[in-house]
């Protein structure tokens, strides 16, 4: 099976994780991604797709790799960038980024984040060109199984 953890907390809170962050908070919001992360090892072979944060918060990268086979999905900074400039209204932490700030933080919270995920298994270099990618992803599965 297919998770998306930022999908299942959304399920499973009857609430987009915009709001989760701005009603409840980013700490409670990592704990439903622990617990989310923790219940999709009941399920053998599945793919489960995490949020940017997921595996820099509470030692979840570690647990990753003890149970399953990790996939850094690799962008350069300048796509993801471009791809987040789009997407600021659903993104809370980008939401509290100052406009005129905001690509400068992405860079900082990437660089932050770029030692959990370079501990993969396995790195997919994304080109933007979804066949390709695509493609080199379900390669990358085919491997692990």
């Amino acid at each position: 099976p297919f998770f998306g953890t930022d999908e299942e907390i959304e399920k499973r809170e009857e609430m987009s994780v915009f709001d989760i962050f701005t009603d409840k908070g980013e700490l409670y919001f990592r704990t439903l991604e622990n617990e989310v992360l923790k219940a999709t090892t009941a399920h053998s072979k599945s793919i489960v797709a995490t949020g940017g944060g997921l595996p820099c918060h509470d030692n979840n990268m570690d647990f990753i790799l003890q149970h399953g086979i990790s996939i850094y999905l690799e962008w350069s900074i300048a796509k993801i960038i471009t791809n987040l400039r789009q997407e600021v209204s659903t993104r809370p932490i980008l939401a509290g980024f100052a406009p005129e700030h905001r690509e400068r933080n992405i860079e900082a919270l990437f660089n932050q984040r770029l030692p959990f995920y370079e501990q993969a298994a396995l790195t997919i270099e994304m080109t933007g060109d979804i066949e390709k990618d695509k493609a080199a992803l379900i390669k990358a599965c085919r491997y692990i199984w």
